[in-house]
């Protein structure tokens, strides 16, 4: 094992594969930065230590540091004694022979104060236990002792975070004032009855010089301007091959969709990307009407996993919250590095910033609906009205412009279209891809439930199985339960008496559950929390469904664009809903409306009765044969 080195500023190492160097030290925290992008890490300085034992971190061979300017007459002076003694007596620690030793070095090098016996001695085991670095003079440390009484200490501490380190313009001044303040209210001021020396405002003005100057950034100016000023204009990101970095974030398209069956608006679409650095492909997507969580990162990892491999270290988003996900336990198992980027700097996923801006100017803004980049741009255009594609068209049409267009053309940066560099390298070193099964069963998270009445319960849903009466009826109603965040509609359950054999549960609200997401039946969850015990008791069972439509009609409130309803077809019902209502009051010989009136209304939904769009273009719209465009008045 290398030699347990101390954290020093500008110390460079590498971590998990990736660069990193050491931009402050303080009494027992480590500051330190990505080499590429320059992200803010802090770690406690004892956990500096255990990851070089545990050769975690790897230091960086920097040749060339120990000798310099400022001391290379010292080293060579020492080493020149050091070199005699060793390679010409066989006792180098013999004091006559040493000190023989000394009078002929000296008289060859014109020293005129020679050193004793002793420092050479010193000189000599430093040199065989650090080498040339052992003969470096020691730094000037000054005196390390606490001169101060504890109880002064933690006044200076704690005036330090109420005067200085506040948003307020406040100076040592302020620190020392509450200090002596401070000191007078508990008595340590009194000469008679406590001998505590107080400190001097240039004792105050000394320490204030020794903290972090990006903590007193951050507490002074904001967390931004603090990660500003501590990140140097770094290296650019490389990558060395495919997925050996990936960038990963999710972006609002400027386009507004449909409800498939009422034609209404139901706000703008999240599309979560996820990009390989070296040849530029995107290779895994997810678009939802659901802002960025790790729910989104989740379905969007999984399809890269699916389709393209494992990758090496992924950038995400760190404006979400991946604590305890399964993205992270995925993560985990499969040792893929993550290293989020700065918070609100796009420096940090440049890359996957310029195919947003690509995507949005080539395609988004072509789309009908769209509500472009700002109001000024999108003048008297009327978004909700030209709204008429739905959220697994916009899906579609993304889909189809990534992998026909975007990855066909010639990259800018690159200078090669994504696709082609993708293959001639996944040709050379095939990635390891998982199959479908494979990413669902290992993108679980488990939980430990008990089976009570042939069910288990998970986040107020609870699941079923005829399996389950057995295993009670055996004595194993402690299960563990594996959930995927993605589709709480089913859940397995790991077979107590054969381990790694699943038990498949179903929901007992299958209507409620179909293709409900974690975070879609989190927030559906904390509305149904706001009801009063009023609404709860008057829902009963469709509290659940409720709140869900009542998540869906805030994200439709909340879109960044106007919010009115487009003109609903057949007065607000869906199309489907109101056949199959009117087919029923034919078939009912007791209704009250006249089944020719109720034939008419069904005839008017026909497609080929319905009117085409308002300055419609035909042509163009025949231009488009794959994809299936629903049309509102």
């Amino acid at each position: 094992m290398d030699k347990i080195a101390e954290p020093q500023l500008g110390m460079r190492f590498s971590m998990h594969g990736a660069d990193f160097e050491v931009s402050f030290v303080a009494r027992d925290m480590v500051r330190y930065s990505s080499s590429a992008g320059g992200q803010v890490h802090r770690m406690p300085y004892t956990a500096f230590i255990e990851l070089q034992e545990q050769q975690t971190i790897v230091l960086s061979n920097t040749p060339g540091t120990t000798l310099t300017a400022h001391n290379a007459q010292v080293i060579m002076r020492k080493r020149r004694y050091v070199e005699d003694a060793i390679l010409g007596l066989a006792f180098p620690a013999a004091k006559a022979e040493l000190a023989e030793v000394i009078k002929v070095i000296a008289a060859e090098i014109s020293d005129t104060a020679p050193p004793s016996v002793r420092s050479v001695t010193y000189w000599i085991r430093a040199f065989r236990q650090n080498g040339i670095s052992g003969l470096a003079p020691r730094r000037n440390l000054g005196n390390r002792t606490m001169r101060i009484g504890v109880e002064i200490e933690q006044l200076i501490s704690e005036a330090i975070d109420n005067q200085f380190l506040r948003r307020e313009w406040r100076r040592g001044n302020a620190v020392f004032a509450q200090v002596v303040g401070r000191a007078a209210e508990l008595g340590y001021c009194d000469a008679h009855r406590n001998k505590m020396k107080l400190v001097s405002m240039r004792t105050i003005q000394r320490r204030l010089k020794l903290l972090d100057p990006f903590e007193v950034t951050r507490a002074q100016q904001g967390g931004l301007a603090a990660s500003k000023a501590a990140r140097a204009a770094g290296r650019s990101t490389k990558a060395a091959a495919i997925l050996s970095i990936v960038q990963m974030d999710t972006h609002i398209l400027d386009v507004l969709v449909i409800d498939p069956d009422t034609g209404e608006v139901i706000g703008h679409p999240y599309l979560t990307t996820v990009l390989d650095v070296n040849t530029r492909c995107i290779i895994g997507i997810y678009c939802s009407l659901f802002p960025a969580s790790a729910t989104t990162a989740l379905a969007a990892l999984k399809d890269m996993l699916v389709r393209y491999g494992i990758p090496a270290l992924i950038i995400p988003d760190n404006g979400v919250e991946f604590a305890n996900s399964a993205f992270i336990l995925l993560c985990d198992t499969l040792a893929i590095t993550i290293s989020p980027a700065q918070v609100r700097d796009p420096d940090g996923k440049a890359h996957i910033e310029s195919f947003f801006r690509t995507l949005t100017l080539a395609l988004i803004q072509s789309l009908p609906g769209t509500t472009f980049s700002n109001p000024s741009k999108r003048g008297d255009y009327d978004s909700t009205k030209n709204a008429r594609f739905t959220l697994q068209q916009v899906t579609s049409f993304t889909q189809e412009w990534i992998n026909e267009v975007y990855h066909k053309t010639v990259h800018t940066r690159t200078m090669r279209a994504p696709c082609v560099a993708w293959d001639e390298q996944a040709k050379a070193m095939p990635p390891m891809k998982l199959s479908a099964d494979e990413v669902n069963a290992l993108a679980r998270r488990p939980y430990q439930r008990t089976i009570s009445g042939g069910r288990v319960q998970y986040a107020g849903l609870q699941y079923y199985s005829h399996a389950f009466p057995t295993l009670e009826a055996q004595g194993h109603s402690k299960v563990t339960l594996l959930v995927d965040e993605l589709n709480l509609h089913t859940v397995f359950v790991e077979d107590p008496t054969k381990k790694g054999d699943l038990i498949l549960a179903e929901s007992i609200d299958p209507e409620y559950t179909s293709d409900l997401t974690q975070f879609a039946h989190d927030e559906a969850m904390a509305i149904k929390k706001a009801m009063s015990e009023s609404d709860r008791n008057k829902f009963g069972g469709n509290a659940n469904a409720i709140a869900l439509w009542r998540l869906y009609s805030r994200i439709q409130s909340e879109s960044q664009v106007a919010k009115k309803w487009l003109r609903k077809l057949t007065n607000g019902a869906g199309r489907i809903q109101v056949a199959r209502q009117s087919q029923r009051r034919i078939e009912n010989p007791s209704s009250a409306i006249e089944p020719e009136q109720v034939a008419h209304e069904v005839q008017a939904l026909s497609p080929s009765r319905r009117s085409p769009p308002p300055n419609a273009d035909h042509s163009a719209w025949q231009s488009i044969p794959k994809f299936d465009a629903y049309d509102v008045e």
